[in-house]
C-alpha cells in the first residue's frame, strides 16, 4: 500500500486525466452519424467475395464508410456475442478530407466510458502500404504527437509484418481514400492464386 501522500499525489493527478476523458458522449457536433445496416454489412461481404477477379491474380476493392463501419459493427459484435460485448460501443468509419476517421466510446477502459477518435492517412509509399496517424484523442485529451509519430511506426510495421500467409496471399498497390469511399487496389501473389 503506498503511504497517504503518494495516494493523495496519484489522485490529484489521475483525477483531472480520468475527468477530461470522460467529458463528451456521441459523435463530435457537426459530425454525421454512419448508418449502420444488416444490408450495409451484406454489400460489404458481398464485395469483398466478388473483390477478386480470379483470372486477371488483381483485385479491386471499393466500399463506402457506411458499408465498412455496419460490416465491422455487426461482424465482431456477432463474434463477441453480442453488441453489448463489445470494446468499443458506437463505433463509426468516416472516410473524408482523404484520410480514415474511426470514432466510438470506450466501455471497457473506466466507468467514464470516455469518446476515442483517430484520424488516419493511409497511402503506398515505395512500394509498401504507410499508415500515418493524423489525431488521436480520449475524451477531451488529444494525444501529443511525438506518441502519434512512435504509433504510426507501429502500425506500419505491424502491417509490413502481416501474418505470413496473409503477406503470401496478397499484395496492395493503391489505396484512395475519397468522400464517404475507399479503394484498395492489389495483385494475388503467386502462392495467393
Amino acid at each position: 500500500m503506498l503511504p497517504r501522500r503518494y495516494r493523495l499525489g496519484l489522485v490529484l493527478v489521475l483525477l483531472p486525466m480520468l475527468l477530461a476523458c470522460g467529458l463528451g458522449t456521441g459523435t463530435p457536433a457537426g459530425e454525421p452519424r454512419v448508418p449502420v445496416s444488416p444490408e450495409a454489412a451484406d454489400r460489404m461481404a458481398q464485395k469483398l467475395k466478388q473483390s477478386i477477379r480470379r483470372g486477371e491474380g488483381t483485385f479491386d476493392l471499393e466500399f463506402t464508410d457506411a458499408e465498412l463501419t455496419s460490416y465491422v459493427v455487426l461482424e465482431v459484435s456477432q463474434q463477441l456475442g453480442g453488441p453489448k460485448e463489445m470494446p468499443v460501443q458506437d463505433f463509426q468509419v468516416r472516410f473524408t478530407d482523404g484520410q480514415m476517421i474511426l470514432s466510438g466510446r470506450l466501455t471497457s477502459v473506466s466507468p467514464f466510458k470516455p469518446n476515442i477518435e483517430v484520424a488516419a492517412w493511409a497511402r503506398m509509399e515505395d512500394g509498401l502500404l504507410d499508415v500515418r496517424l493524423g489525431r488521436a484523442r480520449v475524451g477531451a485529451v488529444s494525444m501529443p504527437g511525438m506518441l502519434l509519430r512512435s504509433l504510426s511506426r507501429v502500425v506500419s510495421e505491424s502491417i509490413l509484418e502481416a501474418p505470413e500467409r496473409l503477406a503470401r496471399a496478397a499484395e496492395i498497390t493503391s489505396v484512395e481514400i475519397d468522400e464517404g469511399m475507399m479503394r484498395i487496389s492489389g495483385r494475388l501473389t503467386e502462392r495467393g492464386k
